[in-house]
């Protein structure tokens, strides 16, 4: 069975579902009539009202991409990604969920970010109920899919932009767990396909050439292209010589990823499979196009046998090339062609994997605005990722059964029928060099923690600012009789930003716990320490806490270091030595706790950081702290705020804005790793003329900068 274009990867969906639920009239084939859809409100989707100068994201058609220059461009400098794509560390297969698994098969996550934003594609905004990514480490590729208008678009009747650009917040967040981040192309769009594959008389693209310009300005890794109606046998000529000088022209490291969807003479044809229909877009008459290809998801066994031949009969790496599409938006956890054709039991990988719409597990939650129930999102998360029971080493369906497709969902919110991503992928990381520190921040939270201490009661959200966060969520084994403790990120409290990791356990049915968080490949050279910060509702006693060291030299082995007694109240600190382990490579981090027999037990563990030798130093005082512009309020209690600074070239992990408190305090009021920042609302305090904003900055191992300051003028 051919897959119908209304399966494809493309933000349309979402876009026709919003409008047949406002009314406008929504053909089968996916046309749309906007006859009588003025009424429209595309701006008033989930999230807080926009701001009146509130930075968002638009889209880029022909004459858009033509001109385009980072100054004339609306809010530009605000949606910069300046996160260093981070170097993995290799495989080793004994501190694997399950050590099996083979770590060929890369992984391409298309899905939107925060939500299907049109008009509210921000890089952060004043709300916890917002969708963050908490497992990029089953993931290769990201690529943003959901489009955007063009600057100054109708909100009535919008033209959407060819190119929308990757989310920067994710792009930060991508880049610090290794992975690609990819804007979106998505046509059939407004206009003539035509006016994109301008050629100037000395063989250039001035589109091509301005794609990668914006991928360079904008911090971003390359491009999924998603060519999705019929073109012209000439335009269709023309496109593929415009990939090849795009490709030619591309740094190193760029990805082009092409969209099973057209023909070489223009018509729009799924094969469903790698053919020699669609692999002269990955490489043409011995010319590179396409660095891979998304496979549509109607493929069987036959197909997926074919498309490894067609790769290996080119010559091309299988691995590379080929990644056969699961689809998940639609039909969430029971698609109807079986995975397990792509990654047989017991077998290696036949090829790469493309999941499309793995957001399903925010979208599908129908409280998913609702910040006190978020947790069946969570929970449909880990499912998701790690599996039916939520633990990357018990994966596995218990129900699933193959069924012929024909194009609705059918039982999508049962778990019980997928496999989740850790059966089939190994986890990845990037923990590599001291010094590592989380403080196992999600990236939103419902307040905001510095050092320990609430200092802002405000919602937020920012993928940017989230930490690096445990490989394995959750692998927890219990010792001897009774039930383990539990583990989850708690946003009630936290020791820096939004969340800590709490363990916890009920009185009496507790035992000792172990808990693994996170691969790694430290080499301990002399000098090095662990440093942990933690409270408990036991304070002045033992802990209970111990941190597990696994080396690669004796992974069956963990050794542990216990923390001791927490402090007589609040968070307590403790730094561990590893001076005892010269010469050896640590390949993991574990926990354990051991419960009191006779009380509750939670513990919530604020930090964990892995530290170099020697003292920590401070990064120097940021420098050109300025408030660029004001935008009070008519009553001047509210305003937002631009602001800018000189960004450091190195040593610094991330700014942290503050405002500070008639009585000296600082109140959070962003986190980034940038030279820009917009705060959305700035609240006067009182009858002050003048507000005193801080800039720090934060190295890698967590030690802050003296603080520059920059004034905000109320009269």
């Amino acid at each position: 069975m051919e897959a119908r274009p209304a399966a494809a990867p493309v933000e349309r969906r979402a876009f026709l579902k919003m409008l047949g639920a406002a009314g406008v009239t929504v053909g089968l084939a996916g046309t749309v009539s906007l006859a009588g859809a003025a009424g429209v409100a595309f701006a008033a989707e989930e999230g807080r009202a926009r701001a009146p100068h509130q930075p968002y994201m638009h889209g880029y058609n022909a004459a858009g991409l033509k001109s385009w220059t980072p100054e004339s461009d609306p809010y530009a400098r605000h949606f910069r990604s300046r996160v260093p794509l981070a170097s993995r560390i290799a495989p080793f297969a004994a501190t694997q969920a399950r050590p099996a698994l083979a770590s060929e098969a890369q992984v391409m996550n298309m899905s939107y970010d925060y939500d299907n934003a049109f008009f509210t594609a921000y890089r952060h905004n004043d709300q916890y109920a917002r969708r963050l990514l908490r497992f990029w480490q089953y993931s290769d590729l990201y690529s943003s899919w959901h489009g955007m208008p063009v600057a100054g678009s109708s909100t009535t009747d919008p033209e959407h932009g060819l190119i929308n650009l990757p989310n920067p917040a994710y792009t930060d967040a991508a880049h610090r767990n290794g992975v690609k981040s990819l804007a979106g192309w998505f046509w059939p769009r407004n206009g003539s396909f035509s006016a994109y594959l301008e050629q100037r008389s000395d063989g250039s693209f001035p589109v091509a050439d301005k794609l990668l310009e914006m991928a360079d300005y904008f911090g971003f890794d390359g491009y999924f292209i998603n060519q999705e109606a019929s073109i012209s046998r000439t335009d269709a000529t023309r496109l593929m010589a415009f990939l090849k000088y795009l490709r030619a022209k591309a740094p190193a490291g760029f990805h082009l990823q092409w969209y099973d969807s057209l023909t070489t003479s223009g018509q729009l044809a799924y094969q469903n499979q790698f053919n020699d229909a669609n692999a002269p877009w990955v490489r043409h008459q011995d010319t590179a196009v396409n660095d891979s290809i998304f496979i549509n998801y109607a493929w069987n066994a036959s197909r997926v046998a074919a498309s490894v031949a067609t790769a290996k009969r080119l010559g091309m790496k299988v691995y590379d090339v080929v990644y056969l599409g699961t689809e998940n938006e639609k039909y969430g956890f029971n698609p109807p062609y079986d995975t397990r054709l792509v990654f047989p039991e017991g077998g290696r990988a036949q090829t790469s994997w493309a999941l499309f719409g793995t957001h399903m597990a925010w979208a599908n939650n129908p409280d998913r605005t609702d910040p006190d129930k978020q947790e069946n999102t969570f929970v449909r998360e880990r499912r998701y990722w790690s599996g039916p029971n939520e633990d990357p080493t018990r994966t596995g369906r218990t129900e699933y059964v193959p069924w012929p497709d024909n194009g609705r969902p059918n039982d999508p919110d049962n778990h019980r029928k997928w496999d989740g991503v850790a059966h089939y992928i190994a986890e990845r990381s990037v923990i590599g060099s001291f010094p590592f520190v989380t403080r196992f921040n999600t990236g939103h939270g419902r307040a905001f923690f510095l050092d320990g201490v609430r200092r802002s009661d405000r919602e937020w959200n920012n993928a940017g600012a989230q930490d690096l966060l445990p490989t394995w969520q959750w692998w927890v084994r219990g010792e001897g009789d009774g039930a383990p403790a539990t583990v989850d990120y708690d946003p009630s409290i936290a020791y820096d930003g939004g969340s800590s990791l709490l363990v916890s356990a009920a009185r009496g049915a507790a035992r000792a716990t172990t808990v693994r968080l996170f691969k790694t490949s430290l080499r301990v050279t002399g000098g090095e320490r662990a440093r942990l910060v933690f409270r408990t509702e036991r304070p002045g006693r033992d802990s209970g806490l111990e941190l597990g060291l696994v080396f690669e030299d004796a992974p069956e082995r963990t050794s542990w270091l216990a923390a001791g007694p927490a402090a007589a109240s609040g968070w307590t600190t403790v730094t561990l030595p590893l001076e005892a382990f010269r010469g050896r490579t640590v390949a993991a981090l574990h926990l354990r706790v051991s419960p009191p027999s006779t009380d509750a037990y939670r513990l919530h563990l604020g930090e964990l950081a892995l530290l170099p030798p020697g003292p920590s130093e401070a990064p120097a005082r940021p420098t050109g702290f300025t408030v660029e512009k004001t935008h009070p309020d008519a009553a001047r209690t509210q305003a937002e705020v631009f602001l800018a600074w000189d960004l450091a070239e190195s040593g610094v992990w991330y700014y942290d804005v503050w405002r500070l408190r008639r009585d000296e305090t600082p109140e959070p009021l962003g986190r980034v790793y940038d030279d820009v920042h917009y705060v959305k609302s700035l609240t006067r305090e009182g009858d002050e003329t003048t507000t005193t904003l801080s800039l720090v900055a934060v190295a890698p191992d967590g030690t802050r900068s003296a603080p520059a300051t920059a004034r905000v003028t109320w009269a």
